[in-house]
């Protein structure tokens, strides 16, 4: 995938008082996969709902808007509660930012 394919398109989120806005671009990749070492095992593991892959790209998302903001800090902001709502937006930024596939399968 092309960075020119993705649609910078993102979906709202609040950590405490602070509103945020999770995009899958370029920068959100490379400081996810800085934090977790691979990519391929990052999303692996967000779609098991590993609280470490969720923390991992709740923090590259901050991070792309605010480079004070630290993994640990992020972690001590979210709350379990917070998991269930998290996990449907990033499903949801998923859907609207990648790009959609042309043709039909197998093609």
């Amino acid at each position: 995938m092309k960075a020119s394919e993705l649609k910078n398109k993102g979906i709202k989120f609040k950590i405490g008082d602070e509103e945020y806005e999770l995009k899958f671009n370029m920068n959100t990749f490379c400081e996810l996969e800085e934090v977790y070492g691979d990519l391929n095992k990052a999303f692996e593991d967000l779609q098991n709902m590993k609280v470490k892959a969720i923390r991992a790209l709740i923090y590259a998302a901050v991070k792309t808007e605010d480079d004070t903001v630290t993994l640990k800090g992020i972690g001590e902001k979210l709350e379990l509660k917070d998991l269930e709502a998290l996990g449907t937006g990033i499903n949801k930024a998923l859907e609207t930012s990648m790009p959609e596939a042309e043709g039909k399968v197998g093609e």
